[in-house]
């Protein structure tokens, strides 16, 4: 169903049973998935594409041109491609991706809630929550299964790891490591997101090995140890464990802004 007061480029690509509420507004390289739905007042521009079964709610924009000033006069923006199942709710706004990355990506069932803001050229994993009034700057990496909480900023180039709860109204200008919470302003480590983690499936053995992995790093210690001497004991004791593993390859490999500030615990 397309409603008659939308617009409707007859370059847009829809795939099968589109709904597509009043008021909304496609432009020509659109490309919708079987049985997107658009509620209303909808805008879609740019190089756009948008998985099956997903929802956009009133008012949101999804496309336009990305806030980096050294790309405003550049045409060839690289664009938006949003995965399946996908909630955005009511004046999200996700931007175009610059000539600079491969474009702006949001994965398989994520939830981008009222008033979130995705910038330029970010990354984001599958079922990612990015809740209300979340604002995400450019370049940002956010890995499977995070739930960033309302009013939270998110610097630019900052990585996300997976399964990380972040809490409301925080700063985030460091690289978040997976598993754990993070809270404050500015953000800094607090502990395993051990709730979530167990919801996940994850097993005692799993958390004790991602939890030795952060003593390590985020522990204070009087015994004139470095981290990295820390972490390659670790690494013999747990270092098995995927979850250990993973955490240590975010930290060693994947980190590009650092997982520690003066605020940690």
């Amino acid at each position: 169903m397309i409603h008659p007061t939308a617009i409707v480029s007859p370059r847009a690509k829809l795939g099968s049973d589109p709904d597509i509420g009043p008021f909304c507004i496609i432009g020509d390289n659109i490309v919708l998935g079987d049985r997107v739905r658009l509620v209303s007042h909808v805008v879609l521009d740019g190089n756009t594409e948008i998985g099956d079964d997903s929802v956009v709610y009133p008012f949101a924009v999804l496309g336009a041109k990305g806030q980096d000033l050294k790309f405003q006069e550049d045409e060839s923006m690289t664009g938006v491609k949003i995965g399946k199942r996908c909630k955005i709710r009511e004046y999200a706004t996700v931007n175009s991706g610059t000539p600079a990355s491969t474009g702006t990506e949001i994965g398989d069932d994520c939830q981008i809630m009222m008033h979130a803001h995705v910038a330029h050229d970010c990354k984001i994993g599958n079922n990612v929550v990015l809740s209300n009034m979340v604002q995400i700057g450019g370049h940002v990496e956010i890995e499977d299964n995070a739930i960033v909480s309302a009013g939270t900023m998110v610097h630019q180039f900052v990585r996300i790891g997976r399964n990380v709860f972040i809490g409301g109204m925080s700063g985030l200008g460091i690289d978040a490591v997976p598993y754990a919470i993070y809270d404050g302003r500015p953000a800094g480590y607090r502990t395993i997101n051990k709730v979530g983690l167990t919801r996940s499936g994850f097993t005692n053995e799993d958390l004790h090995a991602v939890h030795s992995v952060y003593s390590a790093v985020f522990g204070k210690f009087d015994d004139g140890s470095s981290v990295d001497d820390r972490l390659k004991k670790i690494r013999r004791e747990v270092g098995k464990n995927k979850y250990a593993a993973d955490a240590l390859d975010f930290i060693e490999n994947r980190s590009h802004r650092g997982v520690n500030n003066a605020h940690s615990a």
